[in-house]
């Protein structure tokens, strides 16, 4: 039927798990390499000292952009089971207002 939207509550928390799982699986990546990245620089010239800002810098904004990273799956999976929730919830009062 044109215009019509299914949405499926099951699939939303399928979903929503995949979300939590990746999360996790790059929290724990992030937990086994907290080392800090500190490259060191590959001779005294000044290109060489550049480049090793750069890099220091770019490693010492890695890990809160990883977290934040972590931070958003989390939220998205949270957002997702409020949906599929909302969904059942519409769906139960329908059905109780057909008398179902």
């Amino acid at each position: 039927m044109p215009g019509t939207v299914r949405v499926d509550p099951v699939a939303l928390e399928a979903a929503a798990a995949d979300l939590d799982a990746a999360a996790a699986r790059l929290q724990a990546g992030l937990t086994a390499v907290s080392l800090p990245i500190q490259p060191i620089p590959s001779g005294s010239e000044e290109v060489s000292l550049l480049a090793n800002r750069f890099f220091r810098h770019s490693g010492g904004s890695f890990s809160p952009a990883a977290a934040a990273a972590v931070d958003e799956l989390i939220d998205t999976a949270a957002a997702l089971r409020a949906q599929a929730a909302a969904y059942r919830d519409v769906d139960f009062e329908h059905g109780r207002s057909l008398g179902n």
